[in-house]
Protein backbone atom coordinates (compact mmCIF):
# COMPACT_ATOMS: atom_id res chain seq x y z
CA UNK A 1 0.00 0.00 0.00
CA UNK A 2 1.73 3.63 -0.90
CA UNK A 3 1.88 5.94 1.91
CA UNK A 4 2.28 9.00 -1.34
CA UNK A 5 5.61 9.76 0.10
CA UNK A 6 7.84 10.93 -2.95
CA UNK A 7 10.70 8.10 -3.94
CA UNK A 8 14.19 8.81 -4.27
CA UNK A 9 16.18 7.50 -7.18
CA UNK A 10 18.78 5.22 -5.68
CA UNK A 11 22.47 5.80 -6.46
CA UNK A 12 25.85 3.64 -5.41
CA UNK A 13 28.94 5.66 -4.03
CA UNK A 14 31.56 4.00 -4.73
CA UNK A 15 34.05 3.55 -1.10
CA UNK A 16 37.47 3.90 -0.76
CA UNK A 17 38.98 1.02 1.56
CA UNK A 18 41.15 2.25 4.32
CA UNK A 19 43.02 0.58 6.69
CA UNK A 20 43.08 0.80 10.32
CA UNK A 21 46.83 0.57 12.71
CA UNK A 22 45.73 -2.98 13.46
CA UNK A 23 45.32 -3.91 10.15
CA UNK A 24 41.62 -4.65 9.83
CA UNK A 25 40.01 -2.42 6.69
CA UNK A 26 36.65 -0.66 6.62
CA UNK A 27 35.27 1.65 3.60
CA UNK A 28 34.38 5.02 3.84
CA UNK A 29 32.43 8.09 1.77
CA UNK A 30 32.66 11.30 2.59
CA UNK A 31 29.25 12.77 3.98
CA UNK A 32 29.77 16.20 1.86
CA UNK A 33 28.96 13.67 -0.84
CA UNK A 34 26.08 12.10 0.58
CA UNK A 35 24.94 15.64 1.84
CA UNK A 36 25.20 17.19 -1.45
CA UNK A 37 23.83 14.34 -3.73
CA UNK A 38 20.53 14.70 -1.47
CA UNK A 39 19.92 18.39 -1.41
CA UNK A 40 20.99 19.00 -4.79
CA UNK A 41 20.29 16.38 -7.13
CA UNK A 42 17.19 15.06 -4.70
CA UNK A 43 19.12 11.40 -4.56
CA UNK A 44 19.34 9.01 -2.00
CA UNK A 45 22.64 7.34 -2.29
CA UNK A 46 23.96 3.52 -1.12
CA UNK A 47 27.70 3.26 -0.29
CA UNK A 48 29.64 0.10 -3.16
CA UNK A 49 32.16 -1.65 -0.96
CA UNK A 50 34.33 -4.00 -2.99
CA UNK A 51 31.91 -5.33 -5.77
CA UNK A 52 33.42 -8.57 -7.73
CA UNK A 53 33.22 -8.26 -11.17
CA UNK A 54 30.64 -10.64 -12.21
CA UNK A 55 28.34 -9.04 -9.61
CA UNK A 56 29.00 -5.88 -11.09
CA UNK A 57 26.06 -5.42 -13.82
CA UNK A 58 23.52 -7.39 -10.77
CA UNK A 59 24.50 -4.00 -8.74
CA UNK A 60 24.01 -1.39 -11.26
CA UNK A 61 20.83 -3.05 -12.01
CA UNK A 62 18.89 -2.18 -8.94
CA UNK A 63 20.51 1.31 -8.89
CA UNK A 64 19.36 4.69 -10.70
CA UNK A 65 22.79 6.09 -10.77
CA UNK A 66 26.58 5.57 -9.83
CA UNK A 67 28.92 7.99 -8.71
CA UNK A 68 32.53 7.81 -8.80
CA UNK A 69 34.05 9.99 -5.65
CA UNK A 70 37.58 11.71 -5.36
CA UNK A 71 39.65 9.99 -3.05
CA UNK A 72 43.30 10.48 -1.07
CA UNK A 73 44.67 7.34 -3.01
CA UNK A 74 45.30 7.43 -6.01
CA UNK A 75 45.02 5.06 -9.10
CA UNK A 76 47.47 2.59 -9.79
CA UNK A 77 49.64 2.60 -13.27
CA UNK A 78 48.70 -0.55 -13.45
CA UNK A 79 45.31 0.51 -14.61
CA UNK A 80 46.41 2.35 -17.41
CA UNK A 81 49.42 0.74 -19.02
CA UNK A 82 52.10 1.13 -16.42
CA UNK A 83 54.02 -1.48 -14.65
CA UNK A 84 53.26 -2.52 -10.63
CA UNK A 85 57.04 -0.81 -10.53
CA UNK A 86 55.67 2.42 -11.48
CA UNK A 87 53.96 3.20 -8.38
CA UNK A 88 55.39 6.07 -7.34
CA UNK A 89 56.77 5.72 -3.05
CA UNK A 90 54.79 7.35 -0.43
CA UNK A 91 51.48 7.45 -2.74
CA UNK A 92 48.41 5.91 -0.92
CA UNK A 93 46.67 3.45 -3.66
CA UNK A 94 43.58 1.56 -3.29
CA UNK A 95 43.80 -1.25 -5.50
CA UNK A 96 40.63 -2.85 -4.21
CA UNK A 97 38.77 0.18 -5.41
CA UNK A 98 40.87 0.50 -8.61
CA UNK A 99 39.46 -3.02 -9.62
CA UNK A 100 35.93 -2.16 -8.16
CA UNK A 101 35.39 0.71 -10.12
CA UNK A 102 36.70 -1.05 -13.55
CA UNK A 103 34.23 -3.27 -13.13
CA UNK A 104 31.49 -1.10 -12.36
CA UNK A 105 32.12 1.18 -15.50
CA UNK A 106 32.36 -1.80 -18.12
CA UNK A 107 29.19 -2.94 -16.37
CA UNK A 108 27.65 0.75 -16.84
CA UNK A 109 28.75 0.38 -20.47
CA UNK A 110 26.22 -1.98 -20.96
CA UNK A 111 23.38 -0.09 -19.57
CA UNK A 112 23.59 3.31 -21.22
CA UNK A 113 20.51 4.85 -19.70
CA UNK A 114 22.21 4.45 -16.34
CA UNK A 115 24.48 8.16 -15.12
CA UNK A 116 27.81 8.02 -14.12
CA UNK A 117 29.14 10.64 -12.49
CA UNK A 118 32.99 11.39 -11.34
CA UNK A 119 35.42 13.52 -9.60
CA UNK A 120 39.09 13.69 -9.18
CA UNK A 121 40.27 10.27 -8.65
CA UNK A 122 36.61 9.52 -10.78
CA UNK A 123 37.01 11.16 -13.25
CA UNK A 124 40.93 9.85 -13.81
CA UNK A 125 38.86 6.28 -13.33
CA UNK A 126 36.50 6.95 -15.80
CA UNK A 127 39.56 8.42 -17.98
CA UNK A 128 41.82 4.65 -17.60
CA UNK A 129 39.13 2.72 -18.22
CA UNK A 130 38.12 4.45 -21.65
CA UNK A 131 41.82 3.82 -22.21
CA UNK A 132 43.07 7.26 -21.89
CA UNK A 133 46.52 7.76 -19.38
CA UNK A 134 47.87 9.23 -16.23
CA UNK A 135 51.02 11.75 -15.45
CA UNK A 136 51.81 14.14 -12.27
CA UNK A 137 50.97 17.41 -12.84
CA UNK A 138 53.85 19.19 -14.27
CA UNK A 139 54.73 22.41 -12.67
CA UNK A 140 52.78 25.23 -13.47
CA UNK A 141 51.06 28.80 -12.35
CA UNK A 142 47.75 27.37 -11.99
CA UNK A 143 47.86 25.86 -8.72
CA UNK A 144 45.90 22.36 -8.65
CA UNK A 145 46.25 20.91 -5.44
CA UNK A 146 45.35 23.46 -2.81
CA UNK A 147 46.77 22.56 0.86
CA UNK A 148 45.71 23.91 3.71
CA UNK A 149 48.08 26.14 5.81
CA UNK A 150 50.53 25.70 2.89
CA UNK A 151 47.96 27.77 0.34
CA UNK A 152 45.29 28.94 1.94
CA UNK A 153 42.84 29.10 4.61
CA UNK A 154 40.33 26.51 2.94
CA UNK A 155 41.70 23.91 1.08
CA UNK A 156 38.57 23.28 -1.36
CA UNK A 157 38.30 27.15 -2.23
CA UNK A 158 38.41 28.61 -5.62
CA UNK A 159 41.76 27.27 -6.73
CA UNK A 160 41.52 28.34 -10.40
CA UNK A 161 39.33 28.83 -13.58
CA UNK A 162 38.18 25.96 -16.07
CA UNK A 163 37.16 26.92 -20.04
CA UNK A 164 33.73 25.32 -20.59
CA UNK A 165 33.84 23.77 -23.94
CA UNK A 166 30.65 24.49 -25.86
CA UNK A 167 28.70 21.41 -27.23
CA UNK A 168 28.89 19.48 -24.15
CA UNK A 169 27.18 18.21 -21.22
CA UNK A 170 28.49 21.51 -18.84
CA UNK A 171 28.28 23.93 -21.53
CA UNK A 172 24.66 24.39 -20.82
CA UNK A 173 24.89 24.14 -16.82
CA UNK A 174 27.15 27.87 -17.03
CA UNK A 175 24.56 30.01 -15.46
CA UNK A 176 23.49 33.56 -16.94
CA UNK A 177 25.90 36.23 -16.93
CA UNK A 178 28.91 33.11 -15.88
CA UNK A 179 31.53 33.58 -18.30
CA UNK A 180 31.83 29.66 -19.69
CA UNK A 181 35.80 30.44 -20.55
CA UNK A 182 36.37 31.46 -16.63
CA UNK A 183 34.28 29.17 -14.45
CA UNK A 184 36.12 28.79 -10.49
CA UNK A 185 36.49 25.77 -9.06
CA UNK A 186 38.15 23.85 -6.53
CA UNK A 187 41.48 22.11 -6.78
CA UNK A 188 42.76 19.27 -4.84
CA UNK A 189 44.65 16.81 -7.74
CA UNK A 190 48.30 15.43 -8.13
CA UNK A 191 47.94 13.52 -11.61
CA UNK A 192 46.15 15.00 -14.27
CA UNK A 193 44.82 13.11 -17.67
CA UNK A 194 47.88 12.71 -20.03
CA UNK A 195 46.12 11.08 -23.13
CA UNK A 196 41.90 11.52 -23.74
CA UNK A 197 40.79 8.47 -24.61
CA UNK A 198 39.27 8.89 -28.21
CA UNK A 199 35.46 7.70 -26.97
CA UNK A 200 36.24 11.25 -24.29
CA UNK A 201 34.98 14.69 -24.84
CA UNK A 202 36.73 17.11 -23.15
CA UNK A 203 34.38 19.30 -21.63
CA UNK A 204 36.83 21.95 -19.95
CA UNK A 205 40.08 22.50 -19.65
CA UNK A 206 41.94 24.38 -17.05
CA UNK A 207 44.48 27.94 -18.05
CA UNK A 208 47.47 25.30 -18.88
CA UNK A 209 45.71 22.74 -20.72
CA UNK A 210 45.23 20.66 -17.98
CA UNK A 211 41.91 18.45 -18.99
CA UNK A 212 39.29 19.22 -15.88
CA UNK A 213 36.27 17.69 -17.61
CA UNK A 214 35.38 14.60 -19.83
CA UNK A 215 32.06 12.90 -20.78
CA UNK A 216 31.47 9.93 -22.65
CA UNK A 217 28.51 9.43 -25.27
CA UNK A 218 26.65 12.13 -24.66
CA UNK A 219 24.00 13.66 -25.33
CA UNK A 220 22.72 10.23 -25.09
CA UNK A 221 24.36 9.26 -21.87
CA UNK A 222 25.20 11.00 -19.05
CA UNK A 223 28.49 10.06 -18.11
CA UNK A 224 30.20 12.70 -16.82
CA UNK A 225 33.72 13.23 -15.05
CA UNK A 226 35.24 16.55 -13.80
CA UNK A 227 38.69 17.04 -11.90
CA UNK A 228 37.53 18.78 -8.95
CA UNK A 229 34.98 18.09 -6.21
CA UNK A 230 31.84 19.31 -6.74
CA UNK A 231 30.41 18.56 -3.72
CA UNK A 232 32.21 21.34 -1.42
CA UNK A 233 30.90 24.96 -1.55
CA UNK A 234 27.78 24.40 -3.47
CA UNK A 235 26.30 27.34 -2.04
CA UNK A 236 29.28 29.20 -3.96
CA UNK A 237 29.33 27.34 -7.62
CA UNK A 238 25.99 27.81 -9.29
CA UNK A 239 27.72 25.41 -11.91
CA UNK A 240 28.61 22.51 -8.99
CA UNK A 241 24.79 23.03 -8.50
CA UNK A 242 23.98 22.81 -11.74
CA UNK A 243 26.02 19.26 -12.07
CA UNK A 244 24.20 17.72 -9.19
CA UNK A 245 20.98 18.42 -10.56
CA UNK A 246 21.12 17.34 -14.11
CA UNK A 247 22.80 14.10 -12.64
CA UNK A 248 19.71 13.91 -10.22
CA UNK A 249 17.47 14.46 -13.16
CA UNK A 250 19.03 11.94 -15.46
CA UNK A 251 18.82 9.42 -12.45
CA UNK A 252 14.93 10.25 -12.00
CA UNK A 253 14.59 10.18 -15.66
CA UNK A 254 16.36 6.38 -15.51
CA UNK A 255 14.16 5.48 -12.71
CA UNK A 256 11.23 6.16 -13.88
CA UNK A 257 11.63 3.89 -17.31
CA UNK A 258 12.87 1.54 -15.48
CA UNK A 259 9.40 1.31 -13.52
CA UNK A 260 7.25 1.47 -16.61
CA UNK A 261 9.30 -1.69 -18.39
Amino acid sequence: MSTGAPRFPLVGILACRKERANGTTYSRVNDHLTESLLDHAAVAAVLLHTVRPEHAAGVLARLDGLVLPGSGSFVHPMRYGGQEADAVPGREYDLPRDATAAALLRAADRIPGLPVLASCRGLQELVAHQGGTLEAVPASDVKHRLRVGADGPDRWAPAHTVDVRPGGLLAPLVGPGQDPGAVPVNSQHSDRVAKVPGQAFVEATAPDGTVEAVSVGAPERFVLGVQWHFEHHTDQSPLDRAVLAAFGRRCRSWMESRQRQ
